[in-house]
């Protein structure tokens, strides 16, 4: 069947255009079916996306705060404060604190009414500032509290520092808790509820994260899971703490201005403050820093310079013989640690308070 439609003369003895419109029908038709199966393998892959979320989100927690840890001690905090009860005393830090400090022990062995140990696994300094002075003091209103540092909370360079602060600045839960709640972030609650790529997206950012907070068997925790009683640092934590916690080490500049800020807010509100260095294994956390030990003694100075600057009381329990014996791995210390630094910090506090 011939095609070719009838075309009117053309000028200057031109052959007149033919057009195959079954061609061009087929050309429409076939870029229509090229679309409709484009579209429909972007929607597959999304879809299998999405059920590998969904596999991946039951063991994950879904944490207003980007971190369950915080998520719990938030709930904890304002359960407290619901019920009118006030703390004696507050202990700031990060996992090295976190997981060394048991409340009950130190209201036992050093006579407190309350404790409550508020540090956060990954904090820095900027971190500890925001969360006691927009958080903990005001639910809490402690009396005193204990600031444990390590050298690489005052690390000015530190890759994971400020990765963990701004997942904490940026987080649902915070601006919620202080009524700064974006639109955006709303949408994205209502998205997380119904797509758990969405859900789960914070921990996409950052993947290593899912190392330390994927619980295949649920229910998730969200919190730092230390391997075993025997001390065996694990190749993972070696490279992350040397290539992001200590890496380009510099101190003297942000974090230790917000240290200085932190305790002049809680002077200001009547509060006791009193600082301590957290013990280490020096032969594996030493080398660590970019420049080792000379890394470390940078920090010691500027601390040592900050308490008799500040006229603080510092508690340092580096001067204890520790070994391997009390650790989990250069940083943490395992069930034994926890008796003896609990016990150490319950003597240093009362010795305190005999003095005042």
């Amino acid at each position: 069947m011939n095609t070719r439609t009838n075309q009117p003369p053309q000028p200057n003895g031109a052959h007149p255009v033919a057009y195959d419109t079954a061609s061009t029908h087929t050309g429409i038709a076939g870029r229509s079916l090229l679309c409709s199966r484009t579209a429909m393998v972007v929607v597959a892959v999304f879809v299998m996306i999405e059920l590998a979320a969904r596999l991946l989100g039951g063991g994950l927690p879904n944490p207003d705060w980007n971190f369950a840890q915080t998520d719990r001690k938030v709930a904890e905090i304002e359960a407290l404060a619901a019920a009118g009860e006030t703390v004696d005393l507050v202990l700031l830090g990060n996992s090295s604190v976190n997981s060394a400090f048991l409340d009950r022990e130190i209201e036992r062995q050093g006579g407190f009414g309350r404790v409550y140990n508020a540090g956060l696994d990954g904090s820095s300094v900027r971190q500890m500032e925001d969360w006691a002075m927009n958080v903990v003091v005001p639910q809490l209103q402690p009396e005193t509290v204990v600031i444990g540092l390590t050298s690489r909370d005052l690390n000015d360079a530190s890759v994971s520092n400020a990765e963990v602060f701004g997942n904490y600045l940026n987080s649902r839960g915070r601006a919620r808790f202080l009524g700064e709640e974006t639109t955006g972030q709303r949408v994205q609650q209502t998205l997380g509820g119904v797509s758990a790529l969405v859900q789960i997206s914070p921990f996409l950012r950052d993947p290593a994260s899912l190392v330390t907070q994927y619980d295949p068997t649920g229910p998730p925790t969200g919190e730092f899971v230390l391997p075993g009683e025997d001390y065996s640092p694990r190749p993972f934590d070696i490279t992350r703490t040397r290539e992001r916690a200590l890496n380009d080490y510099a101190v003297g500049g942000i974090e230790l201005e917000s240290l200085d800020r932190l305790v002049t807010e809680l002077e200001e509100a009547g509060i006791e403050v009193i600082m301590m260095e957290m013990p280490f294994i020096a032969e594996d956390w030493l080398p660590l820093h970019p420049n080792g030990s000379s890394d470390y003694q940078a920090f010691r100075v500027a601390l040592l310079d900050f308490a008799a600057t500040r006229d603080l009381p510092l508690i340092d329990l580096t001067t204890y013989p520790w070994t391997t014996s009390e650790f989990y791995d250069f940083l943490h210390v395992n069930s034994a640690g926890i008796a003896r630094i609990n016990t150490m910090l319950a003597e240093e506090l009362i010795k305190l308070d005999t003095q005042a």
